[in-house]
């Protein structure tokens, strides 16, 4: 083997043997003018390395350790970026998932809103039924008037003055359509929606029906003595 060729070999060892086992040689021998770094490696390559040849390849190897470190965080840092933008675009599409959601829920709503404006008010027994609690529709798009104090009358002179049964907008009184409002807070004509009763149209007046008070039209005057008084949230519909 040539002299340089068992340079550039003992160089080689010398690096990998250095990093590997430093630890087993004291900083004085790296002092030294030459070191031989084992009867084996030198049996083998035949020469010797100084000092700044062993520093030489120390350097190199730590070098390599530093580029690959290096590569390492670039890979981590690449890799959170990725992640990140994943992320960013799996939060914009739930986002317009929860939007498209809400707009069809709001379409909805106002859909059922509509129906309930545009439905008959028709004759019906007048009772409390839970079939009749607001709905998000109501809640949504109706204008809240408040709790009401509910009385109950029939078409019999004792209750409405008169035995015709006649409404102050001209309409027969009717059971299940027919209530007597304040027309100073609940315009006459007015749907009203009347929570655990249903929908009615404000189409008679009362010489007691003030304010927050309400008189549901009921067939008979017994009825109106069973149902009583009583209170409920109620709802301009239109």
């Amino acid at each position: 083997m040539s002299i340089s060729l068992r340079k550039h070999a003992a160089m080689f060892l010398a690096a990998t043997f250095t990093v590997g086992s430093m630890a087993t040689f004291g900083a004085a021998a790296l002092d030294q003018p030459t070191a031989v770094l084992s009867s084996t490696l030198n049996h083998s390559v035949g020469t010797v390395l100084t000092s700044a040849e062993i520093s030489n390849a120390q350097q190199a190897m730590a070098k390599a350790k530093a580029s690959a470190l290096k590569a390492q965080q670039d890979a981590a840092k690449k890799a959170q970026e990725e992640a990140a933008k994943k992320a960013e675009v799996a939060k914009k599409a739930a986002e317009e998932a929860a939007k498209k959601e809400a707009e069809i829920k709001a379409a909805a709503t106002q859909t059922a809103y509509n129906q309930l404006v545009a439905s008959a008010a028709t004759a019906r027994p007048v009772a409390y039924s839970t079939t009749y609690l607001a709905s998000d529709a109501i809640k949504a798009n109706a204008t809240a008037l408040g709790n009401y104090k509910l009385t109950f009358y029939d078409p019999c002179v004792e209750c409405n003055g008169n035995n015709l049964a006649l409404t102050a907008t001209g309409t027969t009184l009717t059971e299940g359509r027919t209530i007597a409002v304040d027309p100073s807070v609940i315009p006459l004509g007015s749907r009203v929606f009347i929570e655990g009763y249903g929908v009615f149209i404000a189409e008679d007046t009362g010489g007691a029906i003030k304010g927050n008070k309400i008189d549901i039209a009921v067939s008979t005057h017994e009825r109106a003595n069973e149902l009583g008084v009583q209170y409920a949230n109620v709802y301009l519909l239109k």
